[in-house]
């Protein structure tokens, strides 16, 4: 059962199919005594750092995520094993994503209520597709842009709830109606599944958007992580098959590419969150058979960048991902698409959930979300203007 499945089922047996959803988050008592902690000021943590104050590449790491790693580094290498291996049995799956989903929502900044915030189920390719909708409190009385959003998590965990608060955070800083999409993950539903979900969920907002208090014309695409990577294989798909695209991408540390070859992968391969043995865990259980890999990313490589919709590509500098999103971000300027490159150097991977205490990642989360909503309502009377002939 995809991860907030059983919410939306609870919700569908007692007879509502649309129903205001609250953020409901409790930290547990260890919980709130970590939270305690990361919410100490920044003088305290540098204090209580065991090493010195990591600098690497010409960036200064923040020292709240030094304190994080420091602790995740404390791990011996059968920790490490025995936590990856939960993932190859359905009760081991259950209890990682769950815990990681908590952590997730732990760290992450809370942010004002919503004007409305809705369940639903679309048809997939594969059984239905649970999404949730979030309309934020405006005065703007027109139809809202929308930004159909996929989390991260390597296409092997994470869901709804996990990112619950940061797309919340986005729908208000935007000012857009946010629709967070749960995909199927792996190793139940492996590559393609969770780009099929997505275009899938694509396709309904593009015909929907009216029905849930969005405009057609301004609708984006966009997520974190293997979520961005899903964004870019929409406008992808769409342009070989010669539908609109999306008007917009928003892509925070993408995953572009699986190469160790990038400077940033060498550099950032252990100790900084996403690492080296995650990825080789997670390749062969997301795409497995020999090649398989190699299919995905060259769908990628072949993707007609000239033809891609206006991207903002955003960048942790502690990130093994770091060099290939930057890359792809120039590639694309190259082709004439238009692009806003951000690098933000003292963050790391999944940095929209570090957003309620590491002020850098507050601040990243505020100012990316803020320009997506600016940027993607500035592309409209661009693309309505009439084409002139010579």
């Amino acid at each position: 059962m995809r991860l907030g499945a059983l919410a939306l089922m609870t919700l569908s047996a007692a007879g509502i199919t649309n129903a205001d959803v609250a953020d409901t988050f409790k930290p547990t008592a260890e919980e709130q005594e970590r939270l305690t902690v990361m919410s100490r000021p920044p003088q305290w943590i540098i204090e209580n750092l065991q090493g010195p104050r990591e600098s690497i590449d010409g960036q200064l790491l923040d020292p709240k995520l030094q304190y994080y790693l420091e602790a995740r580094r404390r791990r011996t290498p059968e920790m490490v094993k025995r936590g990856l291996e939960l993932f190859d049995s359905p009760e081991g799956r259950i209890t990682a994503r769950n815990a990681l989903a908590r952590e997730w929502a732990l760290f992450s900044k809370p942010t004002a209520p919503m004007r409305k915030v809705e369940n639903r189920e679309i048809p997939g390719p594969r059984g239905p597709i649970p999404l949730r909708i979030y309309t934020p409190n405006t005065t703007d009385n027109n139809p809202l842009p929308i930004l159909i959003y996929f989390h991260g998590g390597g296409w092997m965990y994470s869901g709804i709830e996990a990112v619950d608060r940061c797309v919340r955070l986005i729908a208000n800083e935007a000012q857009v109606i946010v629709v967070n999409v749960e995909y199927g993950l792996a190793p139940e539903n492996p590559w393609p599944a969770g780009n099929d979900d997505g275009e899938a969920a694509f396709l309904w907002v593009r015909k929907h958007a009216v029905e849930i208090g969005g405009s057609p014309d301004m609708i984006g695409v966009g997520g974190d992580s293997a979520g961005g990577n899903i964004s870019v294989t929409i406008s992808h798909r769409q342009i070989e098959a010669g539908r609109p695209t999306p008007l917009m991408q928003l892509l925070y540390y993408t995953a572009t590419s699986f190469s160790p070859n990038y400077e940033s992968a060498k550099l950032f391969a252990n100790g900084y969150g996403l690492d080296s043995n995650f990825r080789d865990f997670m390749l062969p259980r997301v795409y497995p058979g020999e090649g398989t890999a190699e299919r995905a990313t060259k769908e990628l490589r072949d993707a007609k960048l000239e033809k891609m919709p206006a991207t903002i590509v955003v960048t942790a500098g502690f990130d093994m991902l770091r060099d290939p999103g930057r890359g792809f971000a120039r590639r694309l300027e190259q082709k004439g698409v238009a692009v806003t490159y951000l690098n933000y150097p003292t963050l790391i991977h999944g940095f929209l959930q570090w957003s309620g205490v590491v002020e850098d990642a507050d601040r990243a989360a505020v100012d990316t979300a803020r320009l997506f909503g600016s940027a993607i309502r500035s592309r409209l009377p661009m693309v309505q203007r009439p084409m002139v002939n010579d």
